[in-house]
């Protein structure tokens, strides 16, 4: 009876914590565009990244931040991962446009959460405060994105509603995962 107790007890524990998961929020992303810097600028100022068989350097301050994005237009690539359009508020829209005017036949790359994605290759001014990621983006990451953001032709309105439809799917989730554990229970102690 004591080991059955036991038992139990934690396989309650090692369920629990994956259980109570289902009722979180989903962490933020952190995606920033980089612009092409130069090996002499040394290595407090830029980090490599192999690009075909050359290694560029990038500035390590970065162009943009997630919190001036104010949306974003998703779409599947052909590798399997996910791409997406990303609109900034006015303030980056100006700096991005500064940027891409002076520093033309240079690369961009995005990083997502600690690691390159995607590279652009600057060929003109972007003036509409666009910047695409073609390739690379996680399917947890589009998630994650539409939590934290609308849609690209969505209202507030309609985003919190649709974060809102989230929040009740996640809260059914974790109730049905700590009832069915409850159950596991129950038949274990039987």
């Amino acid at each position: 009876m004591t080991r059955r107790l036991i038992l139990s007890f934690l396989a309650f524990a090692m369920v629990t914590p994956s259980a109570l998961a289902m009722g979180k929020r989903p962490e933020k992303n952190q995606l920033t565009f980089h612009l092409q810097g130069h090996v002499s600028d040394g290595p407090k100022m830029v980090f490599p990244i192999p690009m075909g068989n050359k290694k560029r350097f990038f500035r390590k301050s970065p162009v943009t931040f997630t919190k001036e994005i104010v949306s974003l237009k998703h779409f599947m690539t052909e590798d399997g991962t996910y791409g997406a359009t990303f609109s900034f508020d006015k303030a980056a829209a100006g700096r991005i446009a500064a940027i891409t005017t002076s520093n033309q036949d240079k690369w961009l790359v995005a990083m997502l959460n600690g690691r390159p994605v995607d590279a652009v290759f600057i060929d003109k001014p972007i003036r509409d405060g666009r910047l695409v990621v073609w390739r690379g983006i996680k399917q947890v990451e589009i998630i994650r994105f539409e939590y934290a953001m609308p849609i690209t032709g969505e209202t507030t309105k309609q985003w919190k509603e649709r974060i809102k439809g989230h929040e009740e799917q996640r809260k059914a989730a974790k109730k049905a995962a700590i009832e069915a554990q409850k159950e596991r229970n129950r038949r274990r102690n039987n």
